[in-house]
């Protein structure tokens, strides 16, 4: 709107009119552009009509230029853009003005005041529509007059101005060197980019001028300075750069970007290739070095060989940080052996000024969750993993974290032993006397240890889960593990051929379950008990076999019966993920396929352990919750394995559900150790659900990712083992975070046609600008 609406009276600065005749009717008695006001005289019905104008913006004629509607005598005046009158209609003051739209039609806008209020009306029909807007939100509904009046498009004056000033930019400021020939006749490139270079270097002494000239100031007081220009010539994009310097931050962010979505060196040269604003990929993977090597050399990525005896391998101690390789070097694969791993000390010294600012205070005790697991990667290779991660985050510890160590071998005892034989020493270490930051601060550490069964037995040095003393935290005969009557507190199992324990800087009560497994395990279980009892039946492949696949099909689970090879013909099933698992727990209808009590009570169960699993995943509990799980877990575990109770096929006979010997390992856990468990974590402000392995399988899933993913499939760089290019893309990952690489760049992306520019932003990677057609310009600009 218009800042000041008040009319001036109508006076030359000369005193001295022009009377001009035009294709209109009226006389208008004007002397611009010397002077802004114009006034304009008819005759109509033998009445004089006049009316006065103030020109605030001549506007312009666009390309597109609309014309308004034929008149009586058949004439039309063009429409130009971002004009701007002040006119009189009744005794009222308006400001007019005219706006070309995206949709490729004119705004004609009429703003007044009322008092202090101000009012304004628009239309996209006509300029006569917007007065009659006016007439009627002023109640002059009986008034008519013409818009291209009152807009004042027939002044002949304007139009001429407009006409000239097109004119203007090809004749009079411009002076074509004609000693140069055009642009399509130079046939030669490399004169064609002398062409480029010098219109380059022209038009960035204007462009500093015109920066200059709309105050393009910094906070520094330094002007905004130009990046690069962009120009666009039929199916070429000619780039004229005025820094050759990439800023760090930015490649750093390509690299993360490659890095984190598994961008391989092939695949980023053939986005370069169609992408030409994206830095050259020599250029990345230049960078990738350097920052492999910056982060390698504060966290030192050690070599073990496992084919070594456990007596010849080394010990991380205080100087492990300056040990192996200083230079960089990397030798053969086959020399190398078959493991990488890092020092925990070294993670910590990174990792603690970050953890310092949001999530530990001064007096905190550091809890660290050591955790493990084997997978194959391929056909031909294990990938084994230890990995370690900061409790005090909460919920936060149950994302991928850090590898100490990974290696190319097998899940078993004898090796794992000589991992422990690696980190025995600074485990010690670190569990006594703590950690002193570079301010200063000395923070206490206590370790624990969570995985799967098969990787807790090993560490701990104890018996396979189907042994006779299976237990991993008492003395527990696998006979008795139904018994719910008999006491067994946590402590260590001392009946079974036991080995050396791996880390025995870790308490025994330390040594965390793995609730994940814990529900997979037991799921299982009752899923194989349920479909036992129904293979028995005749029309199981019939009629039961398709309804349960329909029944899972409605609770959103996918579930299919098939015969499998390995097993002799047997029926088997789909194996479900964790997820998949909770909603059969919770939805599947037992009791559908198994009739009377006994369904029932089946159904029962499945409920019954869905909600105690709930309950034990809790972030907080009361005593008095634990003490309910305690007893109700119990509950679960005698209905689980009741018998036949009362009189065969008697009305009071109680049938019985599953057999003494079907109760698992987990279940003799579940019910005799996690209330225990949640008791001792609750008194440490610790959780169970914080020592879920879901973060190590995710870790498993993204290192198959990688593995797959691009350089490190097959040994990745020559000369590299595949472990070595996986720790070192970890590495790259604390760099990232230390340094706060953005995972996006964001860039104002303005379009110079459009004055509201209402949501210029454009989140992403890619620095660039569109090219809107022959020999269309956009700009870099980026501030010192």
């Amino acid at each position: 709107m218009c800042d000041n609406l008040d009319f001036e009276p109508i006076a030359s600065s000369n005193n001295k009119f022009l009377l001009l005749k035009s294709r209109t009717n009226r006389n208008f008695h004007e002397d611009y552009p010397n002077n802004p006001y114009i006034y304009a005289q008819y005759t109509s019905g033998g009445k004089n009509f006049c009316s006065k104008y103030k020109i605030i913006a001549l506007g312009h004629y666009p390309q597109n230029v609309k014309y308004t509607q034929k008149n009586k005598h058949g004439v039309q005046y063009q429409i130009p853009d971002g004009y701007i009158v002040k006119t009189e209609i009744a005794g009222q003051m308006l400001c007019c003005e005219t706006k070309y739209t995206f949709a490729d039609k004119v705004l004609y806008t009429i703003m007044w005041k009322e008092g202090r209020a101000e009012w304004m009306v628009s239309s996209e029909r006509s300029a006569s529509g917007a007065v009659s807007a006016f007439l009627k939100k002023t109640n002059r509904k009986k008034s008519q007059y013409s818009g291209t009046h009152v807009f004042g498009f027939d002044i002949e004056v304007l139009h001429q101005v407009r006409i000239e000033q097109f004119r203007k930019p090809s004749t009079d400021k411009v002076i074509i060197d004609k000693r140069k020939r055009p642009l399509n006749e130079v046939q030669s490139v490399s004169q064609q980019n002398k062409r480029y270079a010098s219109f380059g270097k022209e038009a960035h002494e204007q462009i500093k001028q015109l920066i200059i000239k709309h105050q393009m100031v910094l906070e520094s007081g330094n002007p905004i300075c130009i990046y690069n220009m962009e120009l666009g010539c039929e199916n070429q994009i000619i780039n004229i750069k005025y820094s050759s310097i990439i800023d760090n931050a930015r490649l750093d962010a390509y690299v993360r970007a490659c890095d984190e979505a598994l961008l391989g060196r092939d695949g980023y040269r053939r986005l370069a290739a169609v992408e030409a604003r994206l830095i050259r990929e020599y250029q990345v993977a230049q960078r990738r070095i350097e920052i492999t090597k910056s982060i390698n050399d504060q966290i030192h990525i050690g070599i073990l060989n496992f084919d070594k005896e456990l007596n010849r391998q080394p010990i991380l101690d205080d100087d492990d940080e300056s040990q192996d390789n200083p230079d960089g070097i990397v030798v053969d694969e086959q020399e190398i052996g078959n493991g990488v791993y890092r020092s925990i000390r070294s993670l910590l010294k990174i990792l603690i000024p970050i953890w310092n600012k949001l999530i530990l205070q001064p007096g905190d005790t550091i809890n660290l969750k050591l955790g493990g697991d084997g997978r194959n990667v391929g056909r031909k290779q294990n990938h084994v993993m230890i990995t370690v991660c900061l409790l005090n985050e909460k919920d936060e510890v149950l994302k991928p974290d850090h590898h100490i160590c990974l290696y190319v071998g097998k899940e078993n005892y004898e090796t794992l032993a000589k991992v422990g034989h690696l980190f025995e020493y600074q485990l010690r270490d670190l569990q006594e006397n703590g950690i002193y930051d570079d301010n200063g601060v000395h923070w206490p550490i206590e370790f624990f240890f969570s995985g799967d069964w098969k990787f807790m037995y090993n560490i701990m040095g104890l018996n396979a889960p189907n042994a006779k003393y299976f237990c991993l935290y008492c003395d527990c005969e696998a006979s008795e593990r139904w018994n719910m009557d008999l006491q067994w507190p946590i402590n260590k199992n001392t009946k079974c051929k036991k080995k050396p324990v791996l880390f025995p800087t870790i308490k025994q009560e330390n040594y965390i379950p793995d609730e994940l497994h814990l529900m997979l395990r037991i799921s299982d279980v009752l899923m194989e008990c349920f479909f036992n009892d129904l293979f028995k039946r005749k029309e199981f492949e019939q009629q039961i076999k398709s309804q349960i696949e329909q029944t899972m099909k409605t609770i959103k689970v996918h579930f299919e019966f098939f015969k499998s090879k390995s097993h002799g013909g047997k029926w088997d099933w789909t194996s479900l993920m964790g997820p998949d698992k909770k909603k059969v727990l919770q939805y599947f209808p037992v009791s559908d396929f198994i009739s009377e009590r006994r369904g029932k009570d089946i159904e029962k169960l499945w409920r019954d352990f869905y909600e105690l699993y709930l309950v034990l995943r809790k972030p907080i509990l009361t005593n008095s919750e634990i003490d309910d799980f305690k007893v109700k877990v119990k509950q679960w575990i005698y209905l689980f394995c009741r018998p036949n109770q009362g009189q065969i096929n008697s009305s009071l006979q109680i049938p019985g559900l599953y057999r003494k010997e079907d109760i698992t390992p987990y279940m003799h856990v579940f019910s005799k150790h996690i209330p225990e468990f949640l008791q001792n974590l609750k008194e440490k402000n610790l959780s169970l659900r914080l020592f879920s392995t879901s973060s190590i399988e995710k870790k498993n899933h993204n290192q198959v990712r990688l593995f797959f993913g691009g350089t490190t499939m097959g040994g990745g760089i020559k000369g590299k083992s595949v472990v070595h290019d996986i720790m070192e893309f970890e590495n790259r990952q604390l760099y990232y975070l230390i340094n706060n690489t953005p995972q996006e760049i964001q860039m104002r992306n303005i379009n110079a046609e459009d004055k509201e520019n209402k949501d210029p932003y454009y989140d992403g990677l890619l620095w660039g600008m569109g090219v809107f057609g022959y020999n269309s310009i956009s700009f870099f600009v980026v501030g010192i």
